[in-house]
């Protein structure tokens, strides 16, 4: 980075010019623009064009089809009858006509194993106005689908890569390994991911990148769970972290960045040096970090890297502008920019940022440099903000003690200026880099206690975020809180174990404990202490609490239930307030109530959903063991997947009809069934076992069990299992057993044992791993923090095989 010097290093300047503003963003397309996908044969195309045309509602459209129902033949047919040069020239007016009959609401995957000029003119047109992405993977991978020989591969890889030159976007299609046999470290008792499907990690990348292109990350996050922690932008929480990583590191790296556990809450990806094959290097990096990490990016081209060759500025500025562009076609969140580049190279990467946020930075360097107060330092931020940034990073070369109080002035100073404005990031560093604890309330560089300070490092000195968290605690910027799980049957609870793992993993000294408790009495007098920091809820609270709550979500009134309780200690009514207040002690009167249940349900189902069983509303049916609070969730999950044709078993038929009429009328509310078969009902009830399946719905492709785990009179007996007759279903399906004490019920074992006769299309999920699910997710509503979920996971395995294992039932011979 070249930095501002001062003193006895260079003197500048100090009040900048005033920039021309940015031109208008050229990479923000409508929400409902048709998406493109190119690249070579085995880039993986059709299965996520498959994957986007179902995550976004879409029709998928593919050249193939498209060729042959336009011209009557197929391709290959064509090219023999008529030639190569016909074959292109035809190829290229297909393509045309697709794109510009089907703009909008489309996924087009387009086989451009033949890049001419003409499909290429045709495509960089299309660019302008919609999204087209640019889909590889690695060359291993390509060399052994494709079974080509080395030279053929590398002839078609080197013409692959022409994709850039017009392509908007780009993925890289990490291969991925989802198991589909039994985990490491499992117990051969459990029945949780063993079967399930797979492409689970590769789904859920591609939908993460689509809902960036289209703008829906933080609206889909916001409707799920407004204190989710992906609904809050990074920059507006309190107390986050970066974790620097550099690309001259990460090449070498032998570690697995997984063991890397919730590291911060961004990573930022520093481009310090330039190997061979320069972006698909950072195209796999992006990729890896994505998948292994699952937090946001922030990407950064470093000026000048230490320990690499000073270039010419012509040359930098030419190719470090090559790599910017390469980041926001990477779709990466953020995008590092340094302000003392020059305003034309800014101009381009602002004028092609996308929904990427841009950061302007500015790194203060010298022996010398100006304190906080002095106006240059607002000069430079309203500059940035002229520019067109988002956000604005001052970091201060800091010879001796800081001045706080100043950089604090400054800070306010900012605050007071008209809103909207960009948001500020400013810190001291030091010859060991930033200087501790960290002063900024967010966006604070870290480094992990299993990574080496690279030489080339800045910023970052000894410090880590769980360090510094557990500073902030000794210091009082944080409070020590108390959190429960309440109910009348708790005792066996996993849930005080992967908290408490959660919480030592941070060095947060928060305590999680289950309390065993029937009233709303003695609920209300624990909620009310200054200490209590949230809990989950099982029964009889779930439905009793929802009258004693201030603010209920969405998602809870629909189905009825709460099953998490959050303090609010927000200064105001604003939701963001209640958030940042989160990990703080205080008196209050007010509560909010959600239901996580229904979410935690619905993402093991997305995961183990096979794609021939893939939810459609006119044909998919579920069935819903079950008639309460347990299974009401369940069934406000299928409806958030799509599913239309609902069956309820219940021993007690009223308890049933009652849930039934419910969500009916929910759905009659919210116009999701329309259709004149439907009679107006998404939910039936199945009045016996002996029943056969109802005449005129598909065998059932989902079955939840939400049996309690302790006896209640109302509900089937807890030795139930599926009728024979209900579980036809040619392509299998999902079966979810959600009562986990104990963990091998008698579903359990029917099920394995179709399955060991043969019928491997029926995917197994127990209650462990749901329970597993939820827990994190009440770990980050609790904290605001994301939750380490390979080390809840693990703890939650280890738990039930100490404390439940031994008590199980045995396998079925």
């Amino acid at each position: 980075m070249r930095g501002v010097h001062y003193g006895t290093v260079q003197n500048e300047t100090l009040t900048p010019s005033r920039p021309t503003p940015a031109r208008a963003n050229l990479r923000l397309f409508p929400s409902d623009a048709s998406i493109v996908l190119v690249g070579c044969s085995g880039a993986g195309k059709k299965t996520l064009g498959f994957i986007a045309a179902k995550h976004l509602g879409r029709r998928l459209l593919t050249e193939d089809s498209y060729f042959e129902n336009l011209v009557g033949c197929n391709r290959t047919t064509f090219l023999q009858k008529y030639g190569r040069d016909t074959f292109n020239s035809q190829m290229a007016h297909v393509l045309a006509r697709a794109l510009n009959v089907h703009r909008r609401n489309c996924v087009i995957e387009c086989s451009t194993a033949t890049l001419t000029q003409e499909t290429r003119a045709v495509l960089s047109t299309y660019a302008e106005t919609n999204p087209v992405i640019y889909i590889h993977r690695d060359k291993q991978d390509i060399y052994k689908l494709l079974q080509l020989p080395i030279s053929d591969a590398e002839h078609l890889l080197a013409t692959d890569r022409q994709h850039r030159e017009f392509c908007n976007f780009e993925y890289f299609n990490l291969l991925d390994t989802s198991p589909d046999g039994q985990t490491d470290g499992e117990s051969p008792l459990r029945s949780a991911s063993v079967h399930s499907a797979r492409l689970i990690h590769a789904k859920q990348d591609f939908i993460d990148f689509l809902d960036h292109i289209s703008g829906q990350t933080l609206t889909r996050s916001w409707a799920l769970n407004p204190f989710s922690v992906k609904a809050i932008p990074l920059e507006h929480r309190l107390y986050t972290f970066v974790l620097n990583l550099r690309l001259s590191a990460l090449i070498h790296l032998e570690k697995d960045l997984a063991q890397l556990e919730a590291p911060a809450e961004a990573v930022e990806l520093i481009i310090d040096t330039w190997p061979d094959n320069l972006f698909d290097v950072i195209s796999t990096q992006v990729a890896l970090i994505r998948r292994k990490l699952s937090v946001p990016i922030i990407y950064y081209v470093e000026e000048n890297p230490r320990e690499e060759r000073r270039r010419p500025l012509e040359e930098r500025d030419a190719s470090d502008l090559e790599l910017m562009i390469h980041g926001l076609r990477l779709g990466a969140d953020y995008l590092c920019l340094d302000l003392d580049r020059g305003e034309k190279l800014a101009h381009k990467v602002l004028s092609m940022r996308g929904r990427t946020k841009i950061i302007g930075n500015y790194m203060v360097k010298g022996l010398d440099t100006p304190p906080w107060d002095e106006d240059v330092h607002v000069q430079r931020y309203l500059y940035a903000q002229n520019m067109g940034c988002q956000i604005v990073r001052i970091a201060r070369f800091c010879a001796g003690n800081r001045d706080d109080e100043r950089r604090q002035k400054f800070i306010d100073k900012i605050a007071t200026l008209p809103d909207p404005k960009p948001h500020i990031v400013a810190y001291d560093y030091s010859v060991f880099g930033a200087v501790i604890p960290p002063q900024g309330l967010s966006l604070n560089p870290t480094g992990h206690e299993l990574l080496p300070i690279s030489s080339r490092e800045q910023m970052v000195g000894v410090s880590t975020a769980r360090g510094t968290i557990r500073l902030f605690f000794q210091r009082g910027r944080l409070q020590p809180l108390n959190f429960y799980v309440f109910g009348a049957n708790v005792h066996y609870s996993a849930s005080p174990s992967m908290h408490r793992a959660a919480f030592e993993h941070y060095m947060m000294p928060h305590t999680f404990d289950a309390k065993q408790c029937t009233t709303i009495e003695e609920l209300d007098r624990i909620r009310r202490d200054p200490n209590f920091g949230g809990a989950s809820l099982t029964a009889p609270f779930k439905v009793a609490i929802m009258d004693h709550l201030d603010h209920v979500s969405f998602h809870a009134t629909a189905i009825g239930a709460v099953n998490t309780l959050l303090p609010l200690r927000g200064k105001t009514s604003s939701i963001l307030d209640h958030a940042n207040a989160r990990n703080h002690s205080g008196i209050t009167e007010k509560f909010f109530g959600v239901n996580t249940d229904w979410s935690s349900i619905a993402t093991c189902l997305r995961r183990a959903i096979s794609p021939r069983n893939s939810v459609q509303p006119s044909r998919t049916t579920g069935l819903i063991i079950g008639a309460g609070g347990m299974a009401r969730a369940a069934i406000y999950a299928l409806i958030k997947l799509g599913c239309r044709k609902i069956f309820i078993f219940n021993r007690t038929i009223t308890k049933a009809e009652d849930v039934a009429t419910h969500f009916n009328k929910y759905a009659e509310k919210h116009k999701l069934v329309g259709k004149a078969g439907d009679e107006g009902r998404i939910c039936r009830v199945i009045q016996s076992v002996m029943d056969p399946w109802p005449e005129g719905y598909q065998q059932p492709t989902i079955i939840l069990s939400c049996i309690p785990s302790f006896g209640l009179d109302d509900t089937p007996p807890v030795d139930f299992t599926v009728p024979l007759q209900w579980l036809q279903s040619l392509t299998g399906g999902v079966v979810i057993e959600l009562a986990y004490e104990p963990l091998i019920t008698p579903l359990i074992l029917q099920m394995r044992k179709i399955r060991e006769d043969g019928n491997n299309s029926w995917v197994l999920i127990d209650g462990l791993e749901v329970v597993g699910e939820m827990a994190m997710e009440a770990f980050e509503l609790f904290t605001g923090r994301n939750a380490p979920r390979r080390l809840m996971r693990r703890v939650c395995d280890e738990t039930w095989s100490k404390q439940s294992a031994p008590f199980q039932p045995s396998r079925l011979p």
